[in-house]
């Protein structure tokens, strides 16, 4: 279970497109769980700012990029309905996939 936490307090810049993807995917799905709760949208997105700058801190690498693309991607899952938030979400992984070649 340490590990677990670990692994997820160490941010990663992933190597291919299609772990990108998956990663992409499960940000979404988080802030989409979310927003499922109940959670405020202002909450979700200073909460996640928060996690990605204590994951910056308490593992000492900083990837602005990574993070940038992790938190829009948790805000497009909170705010998802209908197609237009998939088409957002195919928007990002192809600029994302662009800027990781």
């Amino acid at each position: 279970m340490t590990q677990i936490i670990r692994d997820l307090l160490t941010p990663e810049a992933q190597r291919d497109a299609y772990t990108w993807a998956a990663v992409l995917v499960a940000h979404f799905g988080i802030g989409a769980c979310l927003r499922m709760i109940g959670l405020p949208l202002v909450v979700i997105a200073i909460g996640y700012a928060g996690f990605e700058t204590m994951q910056a801190g308490i593992s000492g690498v900083f990837l602005p990029w990574d993070s940038v693309l992790d938190w829009s991607a948790v805000m497009l899952g909170a705010v998802a309905k209908g197609p237009l938030a998939v088409a957002a979400l195919a928007v990002i992984a192809l600029v994302g996939t662009g800027r990781r070649r």
